[in-house]
């Protein structure tokens, strides 16, 4: 089994794709899977099939959408608990999910809202992050969303990132793309953002294609190619904090895996990623 090494290039493993790749021979583009834990979790039958193939053929690592870790709820623990059988099934070391919040006492919201940065909500989180981890026995790693709208009076997102770390010793997951939507949508310099983040604890990054609206509006689609521009800002990310693992995500107007692969190699070679 391969291992993901800092220059190693991941895709984003859909539904769409499971078959095709646990059938064919491993991919030379393709250095390991991310997988949406929440469409594995006990799964049986012909995904459990497929997903025991692709343990074997690549490296995998999980992504989550249903964490919520910045509500004011008290953890789900029993999904938790369920996510560490499920990465201790597969011995999968990497789980991600987003500094955010998804559901309130009605339920699940099933989108990724931003949490109001504030110092109290930074001791809050980081104490929910702590728990987390002791239970999944696991470096808990958090991902910067894309958002729409602020609240007023908040802490500067970096430094609130910052203090989350220091105080809770997670990781980050770096969405490239994420930062330059924010950027754009909210008038900001995303390199000036992503340099304030801590190297060290930056575990991998994210990169994806976005649609802008005619308002000059920019959405997190993932449902197109990665723009010069983001490709440029990725290439300043990797100078200030180096190379890490990357991910292509890529979820709507979902092109064939050829095409997905050369992708994936294209943005290897414009970013120096070596196979």
């Amino acid at each position: 089994m391969r291992t993901i090494a800092p220059s190693s290039l991941g895709v984003g493993l859909r539904s769409e794709h499971a078959q095709w790749l646990s059938d064919q021979p491993i991919d030379p583009n393709i250095d390991f899977l991310e997988l949406t834990i929440e469409n594995w979790l006990e799964v049986g039958g012909r995904k459990r099939e497929q997903l025991d193939i692709l343990s074997s053929k690549y490296p995998l690592i999980a992504h989550g959408l249903s964490l919520s870790i910045g509500d004011t709820l008290p953890l789900n623990i029993e999904f938790i608990k369920r996510v560490k059988r499920f990465l201790d099934r597969y011995q999968i070391d990497v789980y991600s999910d987003h500094l955010s919040y998804s559901r309130d006492k009605q339920g699940y919201l099933y989108d990724l809202l931003p949490i109001p940065r504030s110092p109290e909500m930074a001791v809050y989180i980081s104490e929910k992050i702590r728990q987390a981890q002791y239970i999944l026995e696991r470096t808990l790693i958090l991902e910067n969303i894309s958002y729409y709208y602020n609240h007023d009076g908040q802490m500067n997102e970096a430094e609130f990132i910052n203090e989350i770390v220091e105080r809770s010793q997670c990781q980050l997951l770096l969405d490239i793309n994420n930062a330059y939507v924010n950027g754009v949508n909210h008038d900001y310099d995303p390199l000036k953002f992503i340099a304030n983040l801590p190297s060290a604890s930056i575990r991998y990054f994210h990169i994806a294609g976005h649609w802008q609206q005619e308002d000059g509006v920019i959405i997190d689609t993932h449902g197109a190619n990665v723009c010069g521009e983001v490709i440029e800002l990725a290439k300043q990310t990797i100078k200030l904090h180096g190379t890490k693992p990357l991910v292509l995500e890529r979820d709507n107007h979902l092109p064939s895996l050829k095409d997905l692969c050369g992708e994936v190699s294209e943005l290897g070679s414009q970013l120096l990623y070596s196979h």
